[in-house]
């Protein structure tokens, strides 16, 4: 059977100030009473990734690792700690700035030969100040590693392209290609300005829209590939403190993260529902 996981991303639980609100334990007991199906952290470091394990296990809740590679050698050492103690998929925010395609082939060639080796996916994140940053380079990349899984954070290429609201078919042309290769999503709304902005307001319809369109289109691109194969595909909630999210000018956050977080759940959990 086929099954959306839906993630909580850790990040997205620390206070206005970039600061933990209660330990992790307690932060896990909170998201799986939610009726979440794993969390979304750091997984490269031992020893906190064997206490998120522990804790992890212990609630049924499964795990997106991240790790920030720069090297070969940094993967190698990610996927060794991460083996250990396992995960659902590992996401590389691929710490690296690049203005060609062939100046980064050899590190991608060489992150392709050890994610074969390990039983987990292996994911590169679209994210902007790393390796992803720029779409039609991500796009070139993609055609020349026909095999290269990525996980899709739409919201960095908004945000970063100033992608106008109104759809323009060339710009869903380019997204789509990135969906079409893509084995998870991290999910937020940004617009043309602003990388995360509250899914409540008026204002921000359009823009919601827009990304259920996409995240819809990206799941039934995955349902498709090989309708024979079990698995599972997984959708983190990653609403971030500031500056991601947005601040009046007292400091304090215009809208409530963790019930967007619980919205954004329940719709893409019935843009799922809908398509199966």
């Amino acid at each position: 059977m086929r099954r959306l996981l839906v993630f909580q991303s850790l990040w997205a639980m620390l206070d206005h100030q970039g600061q933990p609100t209660m330990a992790l334990e307690a932060q896990l007991e909170i998201i799986a009473a939610a009726g979440y199906d794993g969390i979304t952290d750091h997984f490269w470091q031992p020893a906190h990734a064997r206490r998120l394990s522990q804790a992890a296990k212990g609630l049924g809740l499964a795990i997106e690792g991240q790790a920030f590679p720069r090297t070969v050698d940094d993967l190698a050492a990610a996927l060794d700690v991460a083996s250990q103690h396992g995960c659902h998929h590992l996401t590389l925010q691929a710490d690296v700035r690049a203005y060609s395609v062939a100046q980064v082939m050899p590190l991608l060639e060489g992150w392709q030969r050890l994610a074969e080796q390990v039983d987990f996916a292996v994911l590169l994140e679209t994210h902007r100040y790393r390796v992803t940053n720029d779409l039609p380079l991500t796009l070139g990349l993609l055609a020349q590693f026909p095999d290269l899984k990525l996980l899709a954070d739409l919201s960095h290429y908004v945000v970063g392209r100033e992608l106008p609201e109104a759809a323009c078919a060339e710009d869903d042309r380019d997204i789509q290609q990135i969906l079409q290769r893509s084995w998870g999503f991290h999910g937020r709304v940004a617009s043309s300005e602003q990388v995360q902005v509250p899914l409540a307001f008026a204002q921000h319809q359009a823009w919601l829209q827009r990304f259920l369109g996409w995240w819809r289109y990206g799941m039934q691109d995955w349902l498709a590939r090989d309708s024979t194969v079990d698995g599972s595909l997984s959708f983190t909630c990653e609403l971030g403190p500031p500056p991601y999210a947005i601040t009046g000018a007292d400091g304090s956050e215009l809208s409530d993260r963790w019930q967007d977080a619980l919205l954004l759940k329940d719709l893409v959990r019935n843009l799922w529902h809908d398509l199966v």
